[in-house]
C-alpha cells in the first residue's frame, strides 16, 4: 500500500516565538546575571525596563512591578548589578530578553571604574598639567574640525562661526565619533592636520550622549595623539556636563561645538562697533579742547588794562594765538583722520572679499616664486596621503567583505559573533560584498 509523505508543519509567527520562548525557559530556569544598568527606564504602570551590558554586549531586561516593589534600592545609569531573572521571548517583537525577579547592587559600573583608572594614570604622567597646555591664538585664519560630517555638532559649529567671522575658513574633517574605530579615525585625522600644517587650531568634537556614546573620546591612544600634536586642540565633546578624557588632554576644553566656535572667532560686529565708538571720542575731545582754548582766549581777553597800542598788541598776539590753534586743529584732525582710514581700511581688510582677493594675490605671488618647491612638497604629500588610504582600506569592513567574508546580523543589526548568540529558527541577515542574504538558524 502506498503511503502519502507526512506533510511539513508550517509555524506562524507567534506559534513559533510562544515555542521558543518555553523552550528558553525550560532550558535556563532561573539565571543571574551581572551587567551595567543603561536605558532605565520607569513605565507609569511601575513596570521596569533597562539594558543590561558589559564592555562587549547587551541584553534587553524587562522587571514587573510585583516584583520590583520589593528591590531594596533605586537602580541609577552605570549601576553594576546582579539581575536575577528567567531568560525568555518577548512573543509580541520576538525580542529576546530576560524577565526580572530580584535586584541587587554590584558595585560601580566598569565603564565609569575603566575612566577612572585611565583619568588617574594620564593625569599621574602630567598629561593634564596646566603648564604643558598651548594657548590657542586670538586670531585664527584656518581652522579644521574633526567630527561627524552629518551631526549636529559640526552644523552648529558652522553656524556660530560663520556668522562671528565670515573670513574664517572652516575645513571638515569627516569621522565617526562612536563605534570601535571611531578613535583610531580621529588620531589618523590628527596626525594627518599636523603633518599639513595649515591650520591654526583643531577641533576635535561631537554631541551629547550616554557614557557608551562618549566612550571613544575616552581612548587612551586618542589622548596621547591629542596631547602630542603641534597644533592647539580644543575638546567639545558632548554637552555641558560631559566630560571625557579628550577634554581634560586638550588644550581647552569647550563645553559645547557652540562656544568652541565662539572661542576661535572673532565677532566683526564688535570689531566695527570699537572703531565708531573711537571715531566718536575723538570727536568729543576736539570739540572740548577747541572749546577750552576759546574760554582761554575769552579770559585773556577780560584781562587786558593797557592802552591801545598794548591792546593791539594783546589783537596780534590773540590772532597768532587762534591761527596756530586752527593750525593745530587742523593737523589733529588730519591725523585722526588718517587715524580713522587705517581702522576703516583694516575693518575693510576683515571683509570676506577683501581676505579672499588678497589671499588670492599672495597665492599666486606665492605660487610664481615657489612652483618647484610646491610641486616636490605635492608629490610628497599625495604619497603620504596614499600611503595612509592604503592603510584605512586595509582596515575597512568592506574590504574584508570583498575577500569572500561575510558579517552575520540579527534583526535588530546586531553583528553575531558567537555560535551562542543565535538559536534555532531565529532570521539571521548575512551582507556580503554586493547585497545580503536573508537566512534562518536551522
Amino acid at each position: 500500500m502506498h503511503k502519502t509523505p507526512k506533510e511539513k508543519h508550517i509555524w506562524q509567527v507567534s506559534e513559533l516565538n510562544h515555542a521558543a520562548r518555553t523552550m528558553l525557559e525550560r532550558q535556563f530556569g532561573l539565571v543571574t546575571v551581572c551587567g551595567e544598568i543603561s536605558g532605565f527606564t520607569k513605565a507609569r504602570s511601575g513596570h521596569w525596563y533597562f539594558t543590561l551590558k558589559d564592555l562587549e554586549s547587551q541584553i534587553r531586561c524587562a522587571m514587573f512591578r510585583n516584583r520590583n516593589l520589593y528591590c531594596e534600592f533605586q537602580p541609577q545609569e552605570g549601576d553594576l548589578v546582579h539581575l536575577q531573572a528567567k531568560v525568555s521571548i518577548y512573543p509580541g517583537r520576538g525580542d529576546y530578553q530576560l524577565i526580572g525577579e530580584s535586584l541587587s547592587p554590584a558595585g560601580s559600573g566598569q565603564l565609569q571604574a575603566a575612566f577612572q583608572k585611565l583619568k588617574q594614570q594620564l593625569q599621574d604622567e602630567g598629561l593634564f598639567a596646566p603648564e604643558r597646555k598651548r594657548p590657542i591664538p586670538e586670531h585664527c585664519h584656518r581652522v579644521a574640525i574633526i567630527t561627524s560630517a552629518d551631526g549636529a555638532a559640526v552644523h552648529d559649529f558652522i553656524s556660530v562661526a560663520g556668522k562671528r567671522m565670515p573670513s574664517l575658513q572652516i575645513d571638515v574633517i569627516p569621522v565617526p565619533v562612536q563605534g570601535p574605530e571611531a578613535a583610531n579615525t580621529a588620531c589618523r585625522a590628527i596626525e594627518l592636520c599636523n603633518m599639513l600644517g595649515m591650520h591654526d587650531v583643531l577641533v576635535v568634537s561631537r554631541g551629547g550622549g550616554s557614557l557608551e556614546d562618549l566612550w571613544s573620546f575616552n581612548d587612551e591612544t586618542l589622548a596621547r595623539y591629542i596631547a602630542n600634536s603641534a597644533i592647539p586642540i580644543i575638546s567639545a565633546v558632548g554637552h555641558e556636563t560631559d566630560f571625557t578624557i579628550s577634554d581634560f588632554v586638550a588644550d581647552l576644553r569647550a563645553p559645547t561645538p557652540s562656544a568652541a566656535a565662539e572661542t576661535i572667532s572673532l565677532d566683526q560686529s564688535n570689531l566695527k562697533q570699537r572703531v565708531e565708538q573711537t571715531q566718536q571720542r575723538l570727536v568729543r575731545a576736539i570739540s572740548s579742547r577747541l572749546q577750552q582754548d576759546r574760554l582761554q582766549v575769552k579770559q585773556l581777553g577780560t584781562q587786558l588794562r593797557q592802552p591801545d597800542l598794548q591792546l593791539q598788541d594783546y589783537n596780534q598776539r590773540l590772532d597768532k594765538l587762534v591761527f596756530k590753534l586752527e593750525q593745530s586743529l587742523h593737523n589733529r584732525m588730519s591725523i585722526n583722520g588718517h587715524s580713522l582710514d587705517r581702522l576703516s581700511n583694516r575693518l575693510q581688510s576683515l571683509s570676506p572679499h577683501t581676505s579672499i582677493a588678497l589671499q588670492r594675490q599672495k597665492l599666486n605671488n606665492l605660487s610664481e616664486r615657489a612652483a618647484q618647491n610646491m610641486s616636490v612638497i605635492h608629490k610628497q604629500k599625495i604619497d603620504k596621503l596614499g600611503h595612509l588610504a592604503g592603510m584605512l582600506n586595509q582596515l575597512s569592513p568592506l574590504q574584508t567583505l570583498s575577500r569572500g567574508y561575510s558579517i552575520t546580523q540579527d534583526k535588530e543589526g546586531k553583528v553575531i559573533t558567537q555560535s551562542e548568540q543565535v538559536s534555532s529558527g531565529q532570521a539571521l541577515t548575512l551582507r556580503l560584498k554586493q547585497g545580503q542574504i536573508e537566512v534562518t538558524v536551522d
